[in-house]
């Protein structure tokens, strides 16, 4: 089986776990490692390269990228400039994870283990879908946002864009989180009743 060719974007903590979900699928083929600021030349076995522009001269014929990065801002800064220089940017989702085949999941997702995305829920791109979180039935999450593990949304729960909901947060049914909300670990968001 052919493998495609991609780069990733960033090499922190976060990278290792998009690393091992990409490299659990035989279809894909890690090349480099870009980071601006890292001070390392390999990162996994890798070469790392610190401006789009080098892995355009070194990977001329990779045609795909991730965004590896944990920061919201930091991933829609990069998502943006991968798709103005014509990257394709798929999602990952972890072997171990449940998405419906009903659910609509955009561009440079990260669903990694054990996570459970419902009938007829929305993952908008960029965002992360942390280790256990789970997306009841109609649930939405818009894009850049990072729902943190151990998250319950559930049915017809909100997620704005632009959020980080904390570990074992509750998001109840049809409640709303509006968009650029930092949730602390545990909180609970109740359904607003009329």
């Amino acid at each position: 089986m052919h493998a495609n060719s991609i780069l990733v974007v960033g090499v922190g903590g976060h990278s290792k776990v998009v690393s091992e979900i990409i490299r659990q699928n035989q279809q894909w083929e890690i090349a480099a490692y870009i980071d601006e600021g890292s001070s390392l030349c390999n990162f996994l076995g890798r070469q790392v390269i610190t401006t789009l522009n080098e892995a355009r001269e070194y990977f001329p014929t990779t045609k795909y990228a991730f965004v590896a990065i944990g920061s919201n801002e930091a991933r829609k800064k990069w998502h943006a400039l991968l798709q103005k220089n014509d990257y394709n940017i798929p999602s990952f989702i972890h072997p171990t994870a449940w998405v419906s085949d009903s659910a609509l999941i955009e561009d440079g997702v990260l669903v990694c283990a054990k996570a459970i995305v419902g009938a007829s829920c929305f993952v908008g791109e960029g965002t992360i879908l942390n280790c256990s979180s789970v997306l009841d039935h109609d649930s939405q999450v818009g894009t850049f946002s990072h729902i943190s593990p151990g998250t319950i949304v559930c049915g017809g729960g909100r997620i704005g864009s632009n959020s980080l909901i904390g570990p074992g947060s509750v998001i109840e049914k049809l409640a709303y989180v509006p968009d650029n909300t930092l949730l602390a670990p545990m909180t609970v968001i109740a359904t607003t009743r009329q």
